[in-house]
């Protein structure tokens, strides 16, 4: 076993050095269609992330009704505390809106001189519980909010929720139908290279052949060099996408990375950069396979 092991590894090294210009166009090219790929899946990870985030720091604003008595605000209070998915309310007055617009407002709180607090609507401040964080259950609790008559507006961000969610399954769709292509691409260019190899070794295969190798331990060589080409495909692939992840802060301005503190950009996690070697792999052993399939068939 480990004799046939030793003959696949030597013979699968001088077939890569036989055709080394060859094997490193068919590298460099799967680089290219996994670098393609890897940087929409990166693209779609981030997106998701920075939409996880903005979702668990989600608040929906319950706006009154100018003009409520004071009386209706303790009995809404608790009201809307019993609705389903609610885990916390906290009234704003008027008052209250007003000193955090000037908080806000920091050193040019003098845009609001002759502003008068009454003009600004009462609100509740609605914290929703973990698992009522995203898109679908947020509408559940504002619809049921918009029941209640005394509530003029509910404001969530639903225009920043369903553009992100719509964007990260656009990128999702196109990484994917993109993939698919980058596949078929692979596979082609893998067994067309590996078809060259074989004929280049015509003669040596055919003796082989004849003194009764068996067909597996003909192909079994072929089949380690797809499988090394997708890999290092593959790796220099992340490798790549890794620099360009790590170079992009190098041109960030001074005033975005304050904000990118809070909402990072990351890299593949460990479990995707695996799934994206073993894909590597596989495609560059199927490629291998298809041309074996097609040359070695009457071998």
């Amino acid at each position: 076993m480990i004799s046939f092991l030793q003959y696949v590894m030597r013979r699968t090294f001088q077939n890569i050095k036989g055709n080394l210009f060859l094997n490193l166009i068919t590298i460099g090219i799967i680089v290219i269609s996994m670098l393609i790929f890897s940087t929409f899946t990166l693209l779609a990870f981030n997106l998701s992330n920075f939409l996880k985030i903005w979702e668990d720091k989600i608040e929906v604003i319950a706006y009154l009704k100018r003009g409520a008595p004071a009386s209706e605000v303790e009995p809404l209070l608790n009201k809307t505390r019993l609705l389903e998915g609610v885990e916390a309310v906290r009234y704003v007055s008027p008052y209250d809106a007003m000193a955090f617009m000037e908080t806000k407002l920091g050193g040019k709180k003098n845009l609001l001189e002759g502003i008068q607090p009454v003009i600004l609507p009462p609100s509740f401040e609605i914290q929703l519980k973990k698992d009522y964080r995203n898109s679908t259950k947020i509408k559940e609790v504002v619809s049921h909010l918009q029941k209640i008559p005394q509530f003029e507006e509910i404001q969530y961000g639903q225009e920043w929720v369903d553009t992100f969610s719509v964007l990260v399954h656009i990128l999702r769709l196109t990484q994917w139908i993109l993939g698919g292509l980058l596949l078929i691409a692979i596979i082609f260019i893998t067994s067309n290279t590996l078809q060259l190899t074989i004929f280049s070794r015509r003669e040596e295969i055919e003796v082989m052949h004849w003194v009764g190798a068996s067909p597996a331990f003909i192909r079994i060589p072929f089949y380690v060099e797809g499988l090394i080409q997708g890999l290092l495909g593959a790796a220099l692939a992340i490798l790549f996408l890794f620099l360009l992840h790590q170079g992009l802060f190098l041109y960030i301005p001074p005033s975005m990375r304050a904000w990118l503190a809070t909402i990072p950009i990351l890299f593949l996690p460990p479990e995707t950069i695996v799934w994206i070697l073993l894909g590597g792999m596989v495609l560059g052993f199927f490629g291998s396979f298809v041309a074996s399939m097609r040359v070695l068939k009457y071998k």
